[in-house]
């Protein structure tokens, strides 16, 4: 069975799109947080005495929750074959423990956003929730799923104001601390907020034109000094596949041999990783010299003065369906478009 999400998904794409995934959806790694005792009105929670405000919910309704249904027994397609990210549990005296595990559960079933309605997203939700937790727990959890639902929908309506990403994740921010309790909040936001707002500042750093090399190294060890340390190790685990083709175009260009490139990746990946990297050149190479051989005749073809232009294209559309199938084909016209741009600028 697959599983889905996991912190280093949410730190790669930070890196490597910047925003994009910081209003939602998936999830990031942290510890699970106990729910607090709060007074009556705290996200489900029974009252408790001698409670800090902190713990209190915002004032935001949730929407009324829709009536319980009972979810269809197929799975949409994107759920076929995975099972449920997100060990939910409940603590010694049955209450929820708010982990981000919870937004896990949540975020699975919605990636099927556009296959099924809401209510039926939110009927299997309640249904896993009620096979792995005690009543009270359950309860419990269907309250900040209902907020979690109606938190996506406002985030979506969300228009920035502002010109700068810190500025749109500042408003972000503002938004879930509508919606949740701060230990909701720190449980399902904590570790990704810090990851985007570390990926924001390296960027920064990165781009200063001002800052020598010195200064810019300095700058970025500040930055992983602050970031969370799961935060930093998920990051590393993102960017060691950018880090180690980085390494690996160096040691090409310095003349490393095909051994010590596999030696390379064996101590950085493995040895199972390694000969599948190893398969995926020779796949790259025989497609290279394909190409290289289908382009060289098809030079041949238009260099040939006894072939009309109506000749030359039939005899080109020939070499094209013997060497290559249809989707390669489509491949090939779309490199040979590549290259023809570039030759342009």
């Amino acid at each position: 069975m697959r599983r889905r999400g996991g912190l280093v998904a949410i730190i790669g794409g930070c890196i490597l799109v910047g925003i994009v995934g910081v209003v939602l959806w998936r999830g990031s790694s942290a510890a699970t947080e106990p729910i607090a005792r709060p007074a009556p009105g705290v996200e489900g929670q029974p009252a408790g005495a001698g409670v800090p405000a902190v713990t209190r919910a915002p004032a935001v309704p949730p929407a009324p929750p829709a009536p319980d249904v009972v979810p269809p027994a197929a799975l949409p397609a994107s759920l076929e074959g995975t099972e449920p990210d997100g060990a939910v549990a409940a603590d010694a005296t049955g209450h929820l423990i708010i982990s981000l595990e919870l937004r896990r559960l949540f975020d699975h079933f919605l990636a099927a956003s556009g296959e099924e309605s809401i209510a039926t997203m939110r009927a299997r939700i309640i249904a896993a929730l009620r096979q792995r937790l005690p009543v009270v727990a359950a309860a419990e959890a269907i309250k900040i799923l209902d907020r979690y639902l109606a938190y996506r929908d406002a985030a979506r309506l969300l228009v920035s104001a502002s010109s700068d990403l810190v500025g749109e994740l500042d408003q972000v921010h503002a938004l879930r601390a509508k919606f949740f309790s701060p230990a909701v909040t720190k449980a399902f936001f904590a570790d990704e907020e810090a990851a985007t707002y570390a990926a924001i500042a390296r960027r920064d750093a990165l781009a200063d034109p001002t800052l020598s090399a010195g200064e810019r190294d300095r700058r970025l060890a500040e930055i992983d000094a602050r970031t969370p340390a799961a935060v930093r190790e998920a990051r590393a685990a993102a960017m060691a596949p950018i880090d180690e083709l980085y390494r690996e175009t160096a040691l090409r260009a310095a003349g490393a041999s095909d051994q010590q490139i596999a030696t390379a990746r064996t101590a950085a990946f493995g040895a199972e990783a390694a000969a599948r990297l190893a398969e995926l050149d020779r796949a790259h190479a025989a497609w290279d010299a394909r190409l290289a051989e289908f382009r060289a005749e098809r030079a041949a073809v238009l260099a040939d003065p006894q072939l009309d232009d109506a000749a030359r294209r039939r005899r080109i559309d020939e070499l094209l369906a013997r060497a290559f199938s249809p989707a390669e084909r489509v491949r090939v016209e779309a490199l040979d478009r590549i290259a023809s741009s570039s030759a342009a600028h």
